[in-house]
């Protein structure tokens, strides 16, 4: 009986440890690997961090979260990885971005919750553009704040969602968001 009993405790000690990644999680260098390496990201400032990643032929999708699939007090962080027909200049980004956000604002969570876009900002001749958006995920009141930026034929939204009731809530796109413009500038490809 007590052999049965620890080894239900190690399988379930395992199952909360364990990361569903096809990437690579490095926890001494504190950073995420895409599978095939085409990026590198440090973990986001988050305790215990946990990840799933999903892998499609044109998508990469990495989440981020404490717990198993817990992510209300630390917020959500996530990154997806598109790949594109074809290269775009920055021109022809510019140009598209209101229908790239439209449209990812759109999907992202069409079927966790719904956000309205309450702030953007974009540099001319730039390769990024961020937004701030107020809604809810999983039926919480929440920000989401996404930051897209142009790989010559891939694109990678950056984005956090927490709740509006936090110690630190982001109202704002320059406001409480410190840790994730640290995160989202240690996105490199590789």
């Amino acid at each position: 009986m007590k052999i049965v009993a620890i080894l239900g405790l190690a399988l379930f000690l395992i199952s909360c440890s364990t990361l569903n990644v096809s990437g690579k999680m490095d926890f001494k260098n504190e950073t995420y690997t895409s599978p095939n390496n085409e990026f590198i990201v440090n973990l986001p400032s988050l305790v215990h961090p946990n990840a799933k990643d999903t892998v499609y032929p044109e998508q990469l999708f990495v989440d981020f979260f404490i717990g198993s699939g817990y992510w209300t007090p630390q917020g959500l962080h996530t990154i997806e990885w598109v790949k594109l027909p074809k290269e775009m200049t920055t021109e022809q980004f510019q140009k598209a971005l209101p229908d790239i956000v439209n449209e990812h604002s759109q999907k992202r969570f069409s079927s966790t919750g719904q956000f309205n876009i309450i702030e953007q900002q974009s540099m001319p001749g730039s390769n990024s553009h961020k937004f701030l958006a107020q809604g809810t995920y999983q039926n919480v009141a929440s920000t989401w704040i996404c930051t897209i930026k142009l790989y010559k034929n891939r694109i990678v939204f950056i984005s956090k969602v927490l709740p509006l009731e936090n110690m630190k809530p982001i109202t704002k796109l320059d406001e409480n968001t410190d840790s994730y413009n640290q995160w989202v500038e240690s996105f490199r490809v590789l």
